[in-house]
């Protein structure tokens, strides 16, 4: 039986987390996706939005060999896929290898794409949390002063 759309939806999904390569997560989305990180209760509206979001977020953070993202456990109802992350990264400018093992995604597909996500993160340590909740509040800031390019 040949995969449905939210099957093939999900494996690119893992070859783009696979590949680090998050330039391309706006193919991943509907017009009116949304993208909501809990800890900060903040949401992006829209593909171009998110798109901006990731790019920010992208920009402050870096990965090699060391450090990078790990998926640790998924599952799906096949209308909503849950990820858990480990996430292993270098944060830009300050130079700190940062693992922050608690990373979930919810994300809800409609018509081969996700529509809706939501991230929850899990800081491993207070000194990570206050990191994080300083940081996290200046994304929606970055990812309005920096917009993605507009794709056709």
């Amino acid at each position: 039986m040949p995969p449905t759309q939210n099957e093939q939806l999900i494996e690119a999904y893992f070859r783009m987390v696979e590949e680090d390569d998050y330039a391309a997560v706006g193919s991943f989305l509907t017009d009116d996706a949304t993208w909501t990180i809990v800890p900060i209760g903040y949401t992006w509206s829209g593909r171009h939005a998110i798109e901006s979001m990731a790019l920010a977020a992208g920009r402050r953070r870096r990965h090699d060999e060391r450090s990078h993202v790990e998926i640790k456990n998924w599952f799906t109802d096949g209308e909503h896929l849950c990820v858990e992350y480990k996430h292993k990264l270098i944060v830009g400018g300050l130079r700190l290898r940062l693992t922050v093992d608690g990373y979930c995604l919810v994300l809800h597909m409609r018509d081969g794409r996700f529509d809706a996500i939501r991230e929850y993160i899990n800081p491993p340590n207070m000194a990570a949390g206050l990191l994080l909740y300083v940081l996290l509040p200046v994304l929606p800031h970055l990812s309005r002063r920096h917009p993605a390019p507009r794709s056709s």
